[in-house]
């Protein structure tokens, strides 16, 4: 699952996190994923989480946003069906190693990553999870950069979750394309659809597509990625709904050999 929860600390009206952290937490636990990028998590979603989700273990990852309370690319993992063997982050600027922005990011960025082995089949995977920049595009274009190149030499299977801020077909999507990435939901055979509702649900309109939440995969040297499904999920209870973005579900294999990438 990526799902971009909207931090515990926006004032939200009637979704303010108090009012909607229930059929959050509800969403999450019906969709009963084995492995999670939230991006946005704050202080206060966490408590939620701590109380209602129990069973995962969580890597919280760099700080990112300007100021406190800061948010986290967390990355949430059942311990029955993964084990954690190393994991680290960066920020997306030109010094990653530090608290930092650049490229006229709106705000600080970062990218979390874990390496997890399948329990019991053993095999080993990377996942990242980030948040590109809203407001600057070359921002997001140079933090797609980075996090690929970071990733050219892994050889396992990689896995990347995050709120994009931008559209298939967009520069930065053409980014991971061009470094072997491939889309789950269009894998999945799935039309276009929004990702983004601003609390809106099904009345949001927009003239573009609106997926900017989304599940990239990239094969390994001796394993692929096979895609069994990709949903959208829409839960509400109007007024009420998770956040202001849908999360996106992905039911997941890797299997035996290399896949071309479409």
């Amino acid at each position: 699952m990526t799902f971009n929860i909207r931090g515990a600390y926006h004032m939200d009206g009637r979704n303010v996190w108090l009012c909607r952290r229930g059929i959050n937490v509800r969403t999450i636990r019906d969709a009963s994923p084995d492995l999670i990028g939230f991006q946005e998590l704050q202080r206060g979603n966490l408590r939620a989480y701590e109380r209602g989700l129990p069973f995962y273990r969580r890597l919280l990852g760099p700080a990112y946003e300007n100021r406190r309370p800061h948010s986290y690319n967390a990355i949430f993992w059942d311990p029955g069906r993964l084990e954690l063997l190393e994991s680290g982050g960066f920020w997306l600027s030109e010094t990653p190693e530090r608290f930092s922005r650049s490229w006229g990011s709106r705000q600080v960025r970062s990218a979390n990553w874990a390496r997890f082995r399948a329990v019991p089949e053993g095999v080993e995977f990377i996942h990242l999870n980030t948040h590109l920049d809203h407001v600057s595009g070359e921002a997001r274009r140079r933090g797609g950069r980075l996090i690929t190149r970071w990733l050219e030499d892994v050889r396992l299977p990689v896995l990347v979750t995050g709120d994009f801020n931008c559209n298939p077909g967009t520069p930065t999507y053409k980014i991971f394309a061009a470094a072997g990435f491939s889309d789950a939901h269009l894998r999945a055979g799935n039309p276009p659809e929004n990702t983004f509702h601003r609390f809106m649900g099904e009345g949001y309109s927009s003239s573009r597509e609106g997926r900017i939440d989304w599940i990239l995969l990239r094969d390994g040297v001796g394993e692929r990625w096979e895609v069994r499904f990709c949903r959208v999920l829409r839960a509400c209870e109007p007024p009420l709904y998770p956040s202001d973005h849908y999360p996106v579900v992905a039911g997941l294999a890797l299997v035996p050999g290399r896949l071309t990438q479409i």
